[in-house]
């Protein structure tokens, strides 16, 4: 994980496979780097589940005050930015993994 500071924020830029073990499943059991990757997580599976799954929006995992609205970005990494503390980031390599929901969402189409 890359972190990136600003004047007015923290830009968070994430390979998740960093978190995974070599069958996929979260690495971190317990500390900071567990609650970073049941963010992580939970990121993925918001932006490629969409409204369809009924999941709710995950809290931001530093201020743990605000919803996060996860995005699919252009350039095929999940982006977030939480509205309250400004923490923002970007998450790569999450394609295929547990919490790509791209393929539950085609089959109940």
């Amino acid at each position: 994980m890359l972190l990136l500071d600003a004047p007015t924020a923290t830009m968070y830029i994430t390979d998740i496979t960093h978190f995974l073990d070599e069958k996929g499943a979260i690495l971190p059991r317990r500390g900071q780097a567990k609650i970073m990757v049941d963010f992580l997580t939970a990121a993925v599976a918001h932006a490629t589940g969409g409204s369809q799954t009924g999941l709710q929006a995950p809290s931001c995992f530093k201020c743990k005050k605000a919803l996060v609205e996860p995005t699919l970005a252009k350039d095929g990494a999940i982006y977030w930015a939480c509205p309250r503390c400004k923490a923002e980031g970007r998450i790569s390599n999450w394609e295929n993994t547990l919490w790509d929901l791209r393929n539950d969402r085609e089959h109940r189409s």
